[in-house]
C-alpha cells in the first residue's frame, strides 16, 4: 500500500512539473477553501450520521481535515498531505462522485501548499554554489574563538590547580591544545582526536552542563568542521564536493516534504549543520528549520491528575503560647486539613492554585489575675497562594489566609484562696462576655498569621526541593549532551498543564507534522497523562548514548556484552544482563547443552547515527546501524561493513501494559539505504548484485536464531506504569502509533 502511496504522489509530482499533463484542478487563492469546505459538506451529508458515516469520517480523518480549513494559511501542510493520501487509497467506495469531488478540491488546496515547497526546493538548487573555499583568515577566526572559550574555561576550573588538571585530563586536553597554535597544521589524525575531545564534552558527567563548558563544546564542534574544510581545500577544489552535499539536500528535503522518512529527515539536518557550520546560505537554513519546526514531545497531565497526586491531609499539633487582651494564654493545638491544587490558565508558564482548607481545634487557658480561664476553640481556615513554574525558575507567592474562630468558655476561676471567689467570677465572666467578641477577632488574625507562615515555609521548602531535582537530575543531561530544547513551552489552562519541546541539535531537524488529535474512540475520555513522542524526538537522542557502542558474544553459553563509552543504565539493560531474578540450578543439576552450531559474532554501531525508531501504522521498527560486522564462518573471521538491521514490533496493550510482538522478518540493507523510495524512478535507488547477495546471507542468519529464540526476541513486555504511594497502576486508555507519532494516554486508578 506505500508502494502504491509512493507511485499515487510520483504522479503528481510528474504532473505538477508538466502542465501539459497534469490535473486541471487549479485552485486561484492558495488559501481560499471554499470549494473544499462545500464537497466535504455535501459528502458529510449523504454518508449521514450513523455509524457507517462515522466509520467513513474516521478512516477519512474529517476531523483533522476540518481543523486545518480553519486554520486558513495556518494550515499544516503535512497533515492536508496525509488527509489526501487516505483519499487516494484504492478503498472500495472512494470511487463515487461526492468522494471523488472532496478529493479533487482537497488536491488542488495541497498542490499550493506543495508550489511552497517548490520554492524552498529551488532555493536549495540556487545554493549549490555558495561555497567558497575556507580561507587561512577565516580558520584563524574560528580557531581564535575556540582559544578564547578554552581559555575561559581553563579559568574558571583553576588554571594550574589540582582540580584542574583533574578535569583537562578527562577532557584530553592535550589532544585539544595543539589546535590552539596559530601554525598548527590540521591533519586527519588531529580531527579524529578532536572527535574523541568532543565526546569527552558531550558526555552526561557532572559539571558539564555549566555554561564554560557547554561554550567549549560548541566552538569545538564549529572549529572542526571549519577545520576539515580548510584542510581539504589545501589539496583539492571544494566547491564540486559542497555542491554534492547541496545536491543531496535537494533530494532527500523533497522526499521528506512528501513523505518523511528517518533516513532522509536524519541526511537532511545532518547536511543543515554542514551549511550552518560554513557559514553559507543562512537565510534557506532558517527557512527549512522553520519548515521543520514542530515539536516532537508533547505531554498533558490534567487538573483531575494533578490533584490526586498533590492532595493529602494535614495534621499537626502544637503548643500554644501566647498573650491575648493582656492574658497569657497556655495550652494545645490540633490541626487538621486538605490540600488540594488547581490549575490557573497561564499561556508561558505553569501555574498553580495551592489552598489548604482545614480546622483547628485548641485547648486552653488564660491567665490574668486574679482568674484563669479554661476555653476551647473552632477555628476554620482557608489558605491560598499559587505556584508559578518555568525553566527559568520555580516561583511560589506570599499565602493569603482567611480564618474565623469561635471560643467556648469552659470554666472561670478564681485564683489564691477562696475568699471573694463568687463576686470576682462573676465579674470575670461579665468582662469575658464582653471581650469575647474582640478577643476571637484577635485570636482569628493571629490564627491567619501562623497559618500563613507554616504554609509558606513548608511550600518553599517544597518547591526548593523540586527546583534542585529538576536542575540536578532533569535539565543537566539535556545540556551536557547538547540536546536542552531550544524551544520549551510549558502552558496551564483550566483542564491542567501541557509541556512540549523540541528535542534537535543544530545537525538534526524535527518534523513538520504536529502531534495527533485524539482518535474518535478516545474523545470523550479523559486521559490524565497523555504523552505523544514523535520518532525524531528519540533518535535525535541515540547519537549521543549509542555512539560508537559494541555488543559481541563470545560463547554460546555467554550471555552478549555491551561495550564502549554508554550509559550506565543502558550496559545493566536486563536483554543483556543475566536476570537476578532467575534461581540458579544446583551443582548436580544436568546442564543445558551447548549449540555447537553457534559462531561467534561482533558489531560495532556508527558513530553518527546509532540506531532509529519508526512509528508507523500501530508497529514499531527499530533500526541498528552497525558499522562493522565480525562473524566466524567456516572458520575464518568475515568482516561486513556499513550493514544496517530492521526489526518491527507491532504493538498491543497488555492489560495496562505494553506488547511488543515481531511482525514480519527481519531485514538487512546497507546503511542509509531508504526502502520507501525503493523502486522510484525519480531517484534510482537501487541495489548492487554484491549487496543483494550479502543481504540475502545475513537475513537468512538473522532470521534463523531469531526463530531458534536467540537475538531479537519474538515478544517484549513493558509493565504497566505504578505511580509511588499508589496500590494500583495507571489505565492505559490510549495507544497510538502512526505517521511518526506514539501515543500513550493513561488514568488514574
Amino acid at each position: 500500500m506505500r508502494f502504491i502511496n509512493s507511485i499515487h504522489l510520483a504522479l503528481l509530482v510528474i504532473g505538477l512539473g508538466y502542465p501539459h499533463l497534469g490535473l486541471t484542478c487549479q485552485a486561484a487563492n492558495p488559501h481560499d477553501t471554499t470549494q473544499l469546505q462545500t464537497a466535504l459538506d455535501t459528502l458529510d451529508q449523504w454518508i449521514g450520521e450513523g455509524e457507517n458515516g462515522n466509520q467513513w469520517r474516521k478512516f477519512l480523518r474529517s476531523a483533522e481535515l476540518r481543523q486545518q480549513i480553519d486554520k486558513g494559511q495556518k494550515a499544516d501542510p503535512a497533515i492536508v498531505g496525509e488527509v489526501l493520501k487516505q483519499y487516494r487509497t484504492d478503498t472500495h467506495g472512494l470511487d463515487k462522485s461526492r468522494f471523488v469531488a472532496v478529493r479533487k478540491a482537497l488536491q488542488a488546496w495541497h498542490e499550493t501548499f506543495w508550489q511552497l515547497d517548490q520554492t524552498l526546493i529551488q532555493s536549495v538548487r540556487d545554493a549549490q554554489n555558495d561555497h567558497v573555499p575556507v580561507t587561512d583568515a577565516q580558520l584563524a577566526v574560528m580557531r581564535n574563538k575556540l582559544r578564547l572559550s578554552a581559555q575561559a574555561l581553563e579559568h574558571a576550573i583553576g588554571g594550574q590547580s589540582t582540580f584542574a588538571l583533574d578535569w583537562k585530563k578527562y577532557l584530553l586536553w592535550d589532544l585539544l591544545a595543539p589546535h590552539f597554535e596559530t601554525q598548527f597544521k590540521v591533519t586527519g589524525n588531529s580531527l579524529r582526536n578532536l572527535d574523541k575531545v568532543l565526546k569527552r564534552f558531550r558526555k552526561n558527567h557532572p559539571g558539564l552542563e555549566n555554561p564554560k563548558f557547554t561554550r567549549t563544546a560548541r566552538a569545538i564542534e564549529h572549529y572542526r568542521e571549519l577545520a576539515f574544510w580548510y584542510a581539504l581545500a589545501q589539496r583539492v577544489d571544494t566547491r564540486p564536493r559542497y555542491s554534492s552535499f547541496l545536491k543531496e539536500l535537494d533530494k532527500q528535503l523533497t522526499r521528506t516534504l512528501e513523505i518523511p522518512t528517518v533516513e532522509s529527515t536524519r541526511q537532511v539536518g545532518k547536511i543543515l549543520g554542514l551549511v550552518d557550520d560554513l557559514g553559507h546560505s543562512p537565510l534557506l537554513v532558517e527557512q527549512i528549520r522553520k519548515r521543520f519546526s514542530q515539536p516532537n514531545l508533547s505531554i498533558r497531565v490534567s487538573e483531575n491528575a494533578i490533584n490526586a497526586l498533590g492532595e493529602r491531609p494535614v495534621t499537626d499539633t502544637q503548643p500554644v503560647r501566647d498573650c491575648i487582651l493582656e492574658a497569657t494564654v497556655r495550652g494545645t493545638a490540633t490541626t487538621c486539613g486538605q490540600l488540594t491544587l488547581h490549575t490557573v490558565p497561564a499561556a508561558d508558564h505553569i501555574e498553580l492554585e495551592v489552598q489548604l482548607v482545614g480546622h483547628i481545634q485548641s485547648r486552653t487557658t488564660s491567665y490574668k489575675k486574679p482568674v484563669v480561664v479554661s476555653s476551647l476553640g473552632h477555628t476554620n481556615f482557608v489558605s491560598s497562594t499559587r505556584l508559578q513554574i518555568s525553566d527559568e525558575e520555580f516561583v511560589t507567592h506570599p499565602s493569603t489566609t482567611h480564618a474565623q474562630t469561635k471560643t467556648d468558655i469552659r470554666s472561670i476561676r478564681k485564683t489564691g484562696g477562696d475568699f471573694g471567689r463568687r463576686l470576682i467570677e462573676r465579674i470575670a465572666r461579665k468582662k469575658v462576655s464582653e471581650s469575647k467578641a474582640e478577643a476571637q477577632y484577635i485570636a482569628s488574625r493571629k490564627a491567619e498569621k501562623k497559618v500563613s507562615r507554616k504554609f509558606d515555609r513548608e511550600l518553599a521548602e517544597g518547591i526548593t526541593m523540586a527546583r534542585y531535582q529538576y536542575e540536578g537530575k532533569w535539565r543537566p543531561p539535556l545540556v551536557r549532551m547538547g540536546m536542552f530544547p531550544e524551544y520549551l513551552r510549558t502552558a496551564s489552562h483550566a483542564a491542567g498543564v501541557h509541556v512540549e519541546a523540541r528535542l534537535a541539535s543544530y545537525k538534526q531537524i524535527s518534523t513538520a507534522v504536529p502531534p495527533p488529535q485524539k482518535t474518535p474512540q478516545a474523545s470523550t475520555r479523559q486521559d490524565d497523562f497523555l504523552v505523544q513522542v514523535h520518532e525524531s524526538a528519540a533518535n535525535n537522542i541515540f547519537p549521543v548514548v549509542l555512539a560508537g557502542a559494541s555488543l559481541q558474544q563470545d560463547q554460546a553459553d555467554q550471555a552478549p556484552r555491551l561495550e564502549g563509552d554508554v550509559p550506565d543504565w543502558l550496559k545493566n539493560f536486563s536483554l543483556l544482563e543475566s536476570d537476578p531474578s532467575v534461581e540458579q540450578q544446583p551443582a548436580d543439576a544436568q546442564a543445558t547443552p551447548v549449540d555447537k552450531n553457534f559462531r561467534p559474532w561482533a558489531f560495532q554501531l556508527h558513530n553518527d547515527h546509532p540506531a532509529s525508531l519508526h512509528f508507523d501504522d500501530q508497529k514499531i521498527t527499530i533500526r541498528i546501524r552497525i558499522a562493522e560486522l565480525k562473524t566466524l564462518e567456516d572458520g575464518e573471521e568475515k568482516i561486513r561493513e556499513n550493514w544496517d538491521f530492521l526489526i518491527t514490533y507491532r504493538m498491543f496493550s497488555d492489560g495496562d501494559g505494553l506488547l511488543f510482538r515481531r511482525d514480519g522478518k527481519i531485514q538487512a540493507l546497507p546503511t542509509g539505504f531508504d526502502p520507501q523510495w525503493f523502486g522510484d524512478p525519480r531517484w534510482n535507488d537501487k541495489l548492487t548484485g554484491e549487496q543483494v547477495g550479502v543481504r540475502r546471507n545475513l537475513e537468512k542468519n538473522l532470521n534463523k536464531r531469531a526463530a531458534a529464540g536467540e537475538g531479537f526476541p519474538e515478544e517484549i513486555r513493558v509493565p504497566a506504569i505504578q505511580l509511588p504511594g499508589r496500590e494500583q497502576p495507571l489505565k492505559l486508555q490510549q495507544l497510538d502509533c502512526d505517521d511518526g507519532w506514539l501515543t500513550l494516554g493513561y488514568g488514574l486508578p
